[in-house]
């Protein structure tokens, strides 16, 4: 009976630390949400002259690793997971001028980082209802700042007035201060 509870607590063990074949999703921390991974870029939009915290887990409780410095020209993040509660994992900060300011992974509030509606010459770009396409939730229009609310694979969901949803990458330009053609 102890060998099969000991098998047993192993299995449940070894299962949670191995994501199965083809998963997009990993485990964070000890009992914490699942993160969707993506890879995708955004600026900060942290007005915050002290510069924009980044944690060691998602959320306000987290320890603060580092901070991405309060650049005037703009500072653009590679986002490589995100978790359901809008918080997303970067692991790189570089000044428009290309200088890193920061280069190991942590978690920032989405609500700290932007990306800019492409659409050029159209009447906007559509928001998806969920990541996988599929029905339209809205239209946001072109060259429109939209608010970072998480991100899973090529989309990004974003949160633009009394929208929310999700935005194909082609549709996102990433820099604040030029066109993304």
């Amino acid at each position: 009976m102890r060998n099969r509870i000991f098998l047993t607590l192993a299995v449940v063990a070894l299962a949670a630390l191995c994501p199965g074949r083809g998963a997009s999703t990993y485990v964070t921390a000890a009992g914490a949400s699942p993160a969707a991974g993506c890879d995708l870029e955004a600026y900060v939009v942290d007005p915050d002259p002290k510069g924009l915290n980044v944690r060691d887990t998602p959320g306000v409780g987290g320890r603060v690793v580092g901070v991405i410095p309060l650049d005037g020209d703009g500072t653009v993040v590679h986002l490589v997971a995100s978790n359901p509660n809008g918080w997303v994992q970067i692991d790189r900060a570089e000044t428009i001028g290309g200088a890193v300011v920061f280069d190991k992974k942590g978690w920032v509030s989405g609500n700290m980082l932007g990306t800019e509606t492409r659409g050029y010459g159209t009447k906007g770009v559509k928001l998806y209802a969920a990541a996988r396409r599929g029905k339209i939730a809205g239209t946001i229009p072109p060259e429109t700042e939209v608010r970072v609310a998480g991100c899973e694979g090529q989309m990004m969901r974003v949160r633009y007035k009394a929208l929310a949803g999700w935005l194909n990458r082609d549709d996102q330009c990433p820099s604040p201060v030029t066109l993304c053609n």
